[in-house]
């Protein structure tokens, strides 16, 4: 079963960090892989025994002292790289063996001395306990009357392996040093203290959690949702959910949120005032499928959906988070839904097209009620302001439509014709190191024309994240895009736009994406880029194809109930 890749370019104002530092998501850089591979626990284990040997050797103090900093510096480099989990293993292990080693080093000392890394000893394992239950003691909920369960440790993880990696080093130095013993024994027992608090506020989370988790059936059926919103993506994908939350809170019903991402839970949390609650495994939805839910709504095809639609009884829908002439958008998968919610008449075409066949009643036409609000243009208005909003590399090779490869030539021909450029990127164009070299030049490019001319250019974050996407397409007059959900929603403006052909010929390009028959459509190699500029700027005969189109994407429902559609067959699914 494959994912559908994301196809829009909103997304919430403000991408979340991960919950905790210790489950965050990052992005696996030769370093990060190798120490997943065990490279970070084999060098940390080996200079722990290394600096133990040192010690029982009867080597000089300053060895010890330098091969255990060594130790104390790679543990905080690993935290700076976010390389928490691996620091809450082995690198418990070998900082305790150092501390042995400072034992052993200090032995005829006396007990002044030798004490302080004992008791630091203790500190680092109360340290580690506490990490390996912050790692389970994920969010458990939010909003759901009767349940209350504080999403986060009050200690931040990564803030303990600082302090303890920096108690190591202080007590190292006094008890290996000629120095006084006693700031040693100050550091180690506020090290011993802060640790201990943290594993017992942890270790209270955790009760916190079960005991939620013990009645939070019973709880859930006195709330009685109608219905549920199933989410299951990575962090920063929030808008997926967010374009659907508006139009489900209009029901009027009960409902509740599903997430099944750790990570992503703040993010969901912070879009809706309806209950929140985080499923990770299959066998944690039976306690949330209450009777009283009569559907469950979905936006993607995320793997983990096939935990719920196993559940009889209820309806199954799926939403969608985008539509376009995407591969993704007609995928088999899709078929393990009772009923998916689609734009236009184009959709189930789509299907139909490319041999997937699916239940007479599979399909509703609800239209896109999220461009409700796009302003839809005066015949003649002159382009003087362009939107460019280029989709990302996709999850797959048939998903790889992104224009950014050739986009800084669009936008310099856009700046040389005296256009102001609005540039808006996906969300996921900086997880490509290609594409998103490409969005910093183009960026540059009208950062610098800005400077020289004083031409209004919009990008950065008044673009992604103040600017909603319709807040772009009603401050521009045409636009620039590739295949992605952008250009059927831009349709409902019926201003003229242009479509990137990344993958063949511009023929087969007309063949495979329909939408583009009301555009024009730039190859690949940019080799007509001037021309479609010329013509997206000129009198555009496509104007009346456009308006069709428009209709066969968009459903042809009256521009003043337009969302109406939406609402009345979602009420129906949840009869």
């Amino acid at each position: 079963m494959t994912e559908t890749t994301p196809e829009t370019t909103e997304e919430p104002a403000e991408a979340p960090k991960a919950a905790f530092a210790i489950e965050g998501a990052v992005t696996q850089t030769p370093t990060r892989i190798a120490w997943g591979l065990g490279g970070g626990d084999l060098l940390l284990g080996g200079l722990g025994v290394l600096t133990l040997l040192s010690a029982a050797l009867g080597l000089p103090d300053v060895v010890v002292l330098v091969l255990g900093v060594v130790v104390a510096v790679l543990v905080g480099l690993a935290m700076r790289a976010q390389l928490a989990r691996p620091v809450a293993g082995l690198a418990g292990t070998a900082r305790v063996v150092v501390l042995a080693a400072a034992v052993v080093a200090a032995l005829d000392a006396g007990w002044t001395r030798w004490w302080p890394p004992v008791l630091l000893a203790a500190a680092v394992v109360a340290e580690v306990g506490y990490s390996r239950l912050v790692r389970v003691a994920v969010p458990f909920g939010s909003h759901l009357p009767g349940v209350s369960v504080r999403p986060t440790s009050r200690f931040k993880p990564v803030w303990l392996a600082y302090a303890g990696a920096g108690a190591l080093v202080l007590v190292l130095l006094l008890v290996l040093l000629p120095l006084p013993a006693w700031p040693a024994w100050v550091v180690a027992v506020a090290a011993l203290l802060l640790a201990v608090a943290a594993l017992v506020d942890a270790a209270l989370w955790v009760l916190q959690r079960r005991r939620a988790e013990g009645r939070l059936n019973k709880t859930l059926v006195a709330y009685a949702p109608r219905f549920a919103l199933h989410w299951d993506a990575q962090p920063g994908t929030g808008y997926q959910i967010g374009r659907w939350i508006p139009y489900l809170d209009r029901l009027g019903e009960r409902y509740v949120v599903f997430v099944r991402n750790p990570n992503s839970f703040a993010e969901a949390e912070r879009l809706t005032d309806q209950p929140v609650l985080l499923r990770r495994g299959a066998r944690e939805m039976d306690a949330v499928m209450v009777s009283s839910l009569r559907a469950v709504f979905y936006v993607n095809n995320a793997l983990r959906n096939v935990h719920v639609v196993r559940y009889a009884g209820v309806r199954h829908v799926q939403l969608n988070h985008g539509d376009s002439d995407k591969a993704t958008s007609y995928n088999p998968v899709f078929r393990m839904f009772d009923r998916n919610f689609v734009a236009g008449q184009a959709a189930v075409d789509r299907f139909s097209a490319h041999g997937i066949s699916t239940a007479p009643d599979f399909f509703a036409i609800v239209g896109r009620p999220q461009v409700e609000d796009v302003v839809v243009a005066t015949p003649g208005t002159p382009v003087r302001r362009v939107l460019y909003a280029p989709t990302w590399a996709g999850m797959h090779a048939d998903s790889a439509y992104s224009s950014l490869p050739i986009g800084p030539q669009i936008v310099r021909g856009l700046v040389e014709r005296g256009c102001t450029v609005v540039f808006r990127p996906h969300p996921y164009t900086g997880r490509n190191p290609g594409l998103r070299a490409a969005s910093e030049e183009v960026t540059a490019i009208l950062a610098d024309h800005r400077a020289r001319t004083g031409t209004e250019h919009v990008f950065g974050e008044q673009a992604e994240s103040v600017w909603t996407i319709t807040d772009c397409f009603n401050a521009v007059d045409a636009l620039v895009s590739d295949v992605s959900s952008v250009v059927p929603d831009f349709l409902y403006s019926e201003k003229p736009f242009a479509v990137a052909a990344m993958g063949g010929s511009v023929d087969e390009f007309f063949a495979e994406m329909p939408v583009a028959r009301g555009g024009y459509v730039i190859a690949g190699d940019a080799s007509n880029v001037d021309a479609v500029l010329d013509d997206l700027l000129g009198p555009d005969p496509q104007a009346g194809e456009r308006h069709r189109l428009k209709n066969y994407y968009l459903g042809d429902f009256p521009a003043e109930t337009y969302a109406d559609a939406f609402l009345e067959a979602a009420r129906r699914e949840i009869a």
